[in-house]
């Protein structure tokens, strides 16, 4: 992995996690006569799953084991390669979530980051616990769904179902139309990024404690990243001064790690001294997000943007029961609103970590 974005996307990919919004886990479906759906997911304590993301400005589709075990224990083998075994890039995250631990291994470089929350907020927190892959799908089969018919998969035939979720993604869910059981889900990712299919999930597997262990093995290089939610506005805005700055000084299409914004960061060539300390600031500014959008509201509308530009916002925010709208412009200033700016077409919604 590039080590210039190697701090940057660790904090992302734990922020991610630790607020159940992995794309991969934010999915809501339906589904069959709709009762056997139901009966089979709101029963499962564990299941595992493989998915494979295509993604746009990527070469190879990234390819992940998942096992999940309620509440709040995730396990994810991530490869680019079907055969994970195999593979010399093979990265391991695992979270702990009510403990509030979580660790990404290497194994073919001997090398662990380990991640320390701090100040985590209660509402978080038990947010969090809730938001694995298990709970999504318990709500997504009380949700409203559309009938998509029968096909063939892999020579066995499915029934599938269609919903959008509350970020507006569609996922598609087909199962076993005698048992209920997932067969292959397919997600479209939002803005265009791509795809991902999961396959070959498994219901209720005995699922060891041990595949969740946290712990770093002996003989491994050890970093850390800290990721605080004891944040402040300052902390918002160095975050953002120093993503516009190796974005040439033009306001990313979006704050997630999305391929687009990933390659950007990899064309800046950004300098190793100076990657943790965007890495901090990153986590910094992903953390004040998350924190104001428990019961508070977070609109990035950037895209675009030049740094310098005082007159157009480029994100606005408030916390819960505020009463006013702190608004940030171009040139990253900061100001009062009683009413939230209007934003063009263009502009993206409000998006979650």
């Amino acid at each position: 992995m590039n080590k210039s974005i190697k701090y940057p996307i660790a904090a992302a990919v734990a922020l991610a996690v630790f607020a159940g919004g992995a794309y991969l886990l934010l999915g809501r479906s339906a589904g069959i006569a709709f009762a056997d759906v139901r009966q089979q997911i709101e029963q499962a304590q564990t299941v595992t799953l493989t998915a494979t993301a295509e993604m746009k400005g990527m070469d190879k589709p990234v390819i992940a084991k998942m096992y999940f075990k309620s509440p709040g224990l995730t396990r994810e083998e991530i490869t680019a390669e079907r055969n994970a075994a195999t593979a010399a890039d093979k990265v391991i995250s695992i979270f702990d979530i009510p403990n509030q631990k979580g660790v990404s291994l290497v194994p073919g470089q001997r090398k662990a980051l380990v991640y320390e929350f701090k100040d985590v907020p209660a509402d978080v927190l038990a947010r969090a616990k809730q938001k694995d892959l298990l709970d999504e799908l318990k709500k997504a089969v009380a949700g409203e769904h559309e009938e998509l018919g029968e096909r063939t998969i892999d020579g066995q035939k499915a029934k599938g179902y269609r919903c959008k979720n509350a970020m507006k993604m569609t996922m598609d869910i087909w199962v076993n139309p005698s048992t209920g059981e997932p067969i292959l889900v397919e997600q479209a990712l939002p803005e265009g990024m791509g795809k991902v299919t999961m396959t070959d999930f498994v219901l209720n597997p005995d699922l060891a404690d041990s595949l969740f262990d946290t712990r770093v093995p002996e003989g491994y290089e050890v970093e850390s990243q800290t990721i605080d939610f004891n944040v402040q506005e300052d902390d918002l805005i160095k975050g953002l001064s120093l993503l516009v700055k190796y974005c040439g000084g033009v306001f990313p299409k979006s704050l997630m790690p999305t391929p687009e914004l990933i390659e950007q960061l990899k064309k800046a060539k950004i300098p190793q001294e100076e990657s943790k300390e965007f890495g901090a600031h990153l986590s910094k500014m992903m953390a004040f997000q998350l924190r104001t959008m428990q019961g508070g509201e977070f609109v990035y509308a950037g895209d675009g943007v030049k740094l310098g530009d005082n007159t157009t916002p480029i994100l606005w925010y408030k916390a819960k029961d505020a009463e006013t709208y702190r608004v940030i412009y171009g040139d990253l200033h900061a100001e009062d609103a009683e009413t939230a700016p209007e934003r063009s077409a263009s502009q993206p919604e409000t998006e979650s970590p």
